[in-house]
């Protein structure tokens, strides 16, 4: 059973994580056969000020 999990800058909707979660089960279940119901999705919301992306911090003046 495939558990993926998705850390994304918080704020995100829930449509709009319905719609990931979507579209990653349809891949998985495309190319590795796996019945969709067996794919499991947790969403991670982190705060932008707990990122750093190149070196630099996310979310504040830093």
């Amino acid at each position: 059973m495939p558990f993926i999990n998705i850390r994304i800058f918080e704020g995100h909707s829930k449509e709009r994580k319905a719609k990931i979660a979507a579209k990653i089960t349809e891949i998985v279940h495309e190319e590795a056969g796996v019945p969709k119901e067996y794919i499991w999705i947790t969403f991670q919301d982190i705060p932008a000020d707990e990122w750093s992306i190149g070196g630099k911090m996310c979310g504040n003046n830093e």
